[in-house]
């Protein structure tokens, strides 16, 4: 069984690819690479799991995504169902693409990591963010890439990239005053951090240390490979006169962010910043940071420092205790952010655990706090399986109401729907998620009903009428709502009561 589609980048109205969309076609792209010493320079240093700059545009020219599956119908034969996504992107938008991959702090020049404009001829290696990316996206999909595989097992796979939500329909950040407390949180770190060197070195990172203690490393590329350390600060910093402790350089602030975050570009860095300032967490210490009022300038030669308000929050003033005790910044209940409304995951009104995740999932903070939850049980699936069959949920919808206008559109959608079932529902899938038996099984023999099926690309012979495309649609995607359903309802009935009761979650300090 072959299904194939062609499809565009999603992205927001300014044209910015959407993060998802954005961060899968790299990890593919990195998936598709052999990712090999290579030996560069005078003195002939090999750099590991490397790639050259033509290696990556001729992947890019012809990527695609492809996930396969075997399973055993009820008369015993075995059928493998195969899902082949084909991005269309041209060569002009490659060399786009790998700007963005090395704007984002997803990749560096292996020889100059300070390199940041894409050439002809770089050679390339992943971040610890990189790195981070791809291994989320080869646990979700079962990337088995032996190169991607001792890549991920390699000591470079440092980072736990703190995750933030973002709208689905705009793709933008929340920055909420409670998202912002908790952003704010893992950038400060439980302790100052005083002396990020000892973290580079016992990591091997091919970064040389700075001639004298008070030199600002903020320059320095991949100083950042884990994120529970925090910014780097000066324990003491003298500024015009005026001696500062636990001071940071704006571009110190913003790599923190790129390096350590799924933030991806750097207006979203210098969004989070300037919350930190609106919200009097940090504070400028010279006057070229102090004239741009209370937009955060990241630059090398901007200097802030951490308010007693920020300290509070950071868990910096609690001695011997180096942790957080809240998030809202001025400890108040916070308001959910304005979301697209959900369909309706119940089947009737009144139940209190329908209702309280659904004002968990309808707010940012207390989704991202709700999402390291269950990554902590390792039950995470449940929850990414819920909001891509939501995203599902939408597109059909979008469809539906322009009475689905070509087959291209509809065999995208229909390609989608089965990169989710290889995902969470195929037998051996890499992030299975728990449903019953028989409806597990439902979904397993719809989905494998057809021996062949073949959707042709854009300009290609057209096979099959858009009416039989579009009822396979309706039928699949009302099978995956019906799964979507039951993970709600465990997750509710299971893992809501659980969250309500850990600490992040009382110290919130909210009724849901």
């Amino acid at each position: 069984m072959l299904l194939q589609a062609a499809r565009l980048l999603r992205c927001t109205g300014d044209g910015r690819p959407f993060y998802d969309e954005l961060t899968t076609v790299f990890a593919t792209l990195i998936s598709s690479l052999s990712l090999q010493p290579h030996t560069v320079g005078l003195f002939h240093v090999e750099y590991d799991f490397s790639f050259t700059s033509g290696e990556a545009i001729s992947n890019l020219a012809e990527l695609k995504l492809q996930q396969q599956n075997k399973t055993i119908d009820v008369s015993g034969r075995v059928i493998t169902s195969t899902t082949i996504t084909t991005y269309q992107i041209d060569l002009r938008s490659c060399a786009e693409l790998m700007q963005l991959f090395l704007n984002a702090r997803l990749i560096r020049c292996a020889n100059d990591p300070e390199k940041g404009k894409f050439k002809q001829d770089m050679l390339f290696q992943l971040t610890p963010k990189g790195i981070a990316i791809v291994d989320a996206f080869s646990q979700r999909h079962g990337v088995v890439s032996p190169n991607v595989v001792d890549l991920l097992k390699s000591q470079h796979n440092s980072m736990k990239l703190v995750t933030l939500e973002r709208n689905p329909t705009s793709d933008q950040i929340s920055t909420s005053e409670t998202v912002i407390g908790i952003i704010f949180q893992r950038f400060a770190g439980r302790k100052p951090n005083t002396n990020p060197w000892h973290n580079a070195q016992s990591h091997h990172i091919p970064t040389h240390p700075p001639e004298s203690t008070d030199t600002d490393v903020s320059s320095i590329s991949d100083i950042y490979i884990e994120s529970s350390a925090g910014v780097h600060v000066h324990d003491s910093k003298r500024i015009h006169l005026k001696e500062y402790h636990n001071c940071f350089s704006g571009m110190a602030a913003k790599f923190w962010l790129m390096d350590c975050t799924s933030v991806i570009y750097a207006y979203e860095a210098q969004m989070i910043l300037t919350a930190f300032l609106q919200y009097e967490l940090v504070k400028a210490a010279d006057s070229r940071s102090m004239a741009f009022g209370e937009k955060f300038v990241m630059e090398k030669n901007a200097y802030y420092f951490m308010s007693e308000k920020g300290k509070d929050l950071a868990g910096w003033l609690r001695t011997g205790s180096g942790q957080p005790h809240k998030y809202a910044v001025h400890n108040r209940p916070q308001s959910p952010a304005s979301t697209p409304q959900r369909q309706s995951s119940t089947t009737g009104g009144g139940n209190n655990k329908h209702s309280r995740l659904e004002h968990i999932l309808d707010d940012p903070a207390l989704r991202l706090l709700f999402r390291e939850h269950l990554a902590e049980n390792f039950c995470d699936e449940n929850l990414t399986f819920y909001l891509e069959s939501e995203k599902l949920l939408a597109e059909f919808h979008e469809l539906e109401k322009t009475r689905f206008p070509t087959l291209d559109k509809v065999n995208v959608c229909l390609s989608e729907a089965w990169v989710v079932y290889h995902a969470f529902l195929a037998p051996g899938s890499a992030s299975e998620v728990n449903i019953d038996h028989l409806l597990r099984q439902r979904v397993r023999e719809r989905m494998t009903a057809e021996e062949f099926i073949s959707l042709p690309t854009s300009g290609s012979q057209q096979t099959e009428p858009v009416s039989t495309s579009v009822n396979k649609l309706i039928e699949i995607v009302k099978l995956l709502d019906e799964v979507r359903r039951q993970v709600f309802r465990l997750m509710a009935s299971d893992s809501v009561p659980k969250f309500m009761r850990t600490s992040k979650f009382l110290e919130l300090g909210i009724e849901v």
